[in-house]
């Protein structure tokens, strides 16, 4: 069974939503709708069979980045990929804290689209690998950089989701 792109993106923010996560679910409201306006009538996403089952296990989670305060707030399924306490990410860390789990060969992408995104604001886009525990582990995340009316970045919220089992396929 083919099934669009769109429906793809709220069948997974239904599920987001059932597991209280109101952002992702949002953030993937919105790419439902980016994807409706982009694809083209006959374009559509099937999920490898092999997947469906573990589909609802990719989502890692949500982050809000107080960009002023330099203070970034992660959900617990959040917290637990990068190795950090959830109450403490709850309470809202620096975001270095966060980036030294990203792998030393990333690190400088990693850093290149986040400047990306707070000089234009808009979308922040990008794939890495991040170190836990000894174990490297590969996520897509994506978000949205806000600016204020003087064009400074304010806040930087978004998604992460798992991409190892994608990576290892390749």
């Amino acid at each position: 069974m083919r099934k669009p792109l769109a429906d793809v993106c709220l069948d997974i923010a239904s599920f987001a939503q059932e597991r209280k996560h109101e952002f992702l679910s949002y953030i993937l409201r919105l790419a439902a709708a980016e994807a409706s306006k982009s694809a083209a009538a006959d374009e559509t996403f099937e999920l490898p069979a092999e997947r469906k089952l573990a589909s609802r296990q990719l989502i890692a989670g949500v982050w809000d980045w107080d960009i002023r305060n330099d203070r970034a707030y992660l959900d617990a399924g959040s917290a637990a990929f990068f190795g950090v306490d959830p109450d403490e990410a709850a309470r809202g860390l620096p975001n270095m804290h966060y980036l030294s789990a990203v792998h030393p060969d990333d690190i400088g992408m990693v850093n290149a689209a986040i400047a990306k995104s707070m000089r234009h604001g808009g979308l922040f886009e990008m794939e890495c690998r991040l170190i836990t525990n000894d174990r490297i582990t590969w996520v897509y995340a994506r978000g949205h950089c806000t600016l204020d009316r003087s064009g400074r970045p304010v806040r930087l919220p978004g998604a992460i989701v798992d991409i190892t089992h994608d990576k290892a396929m390749h």
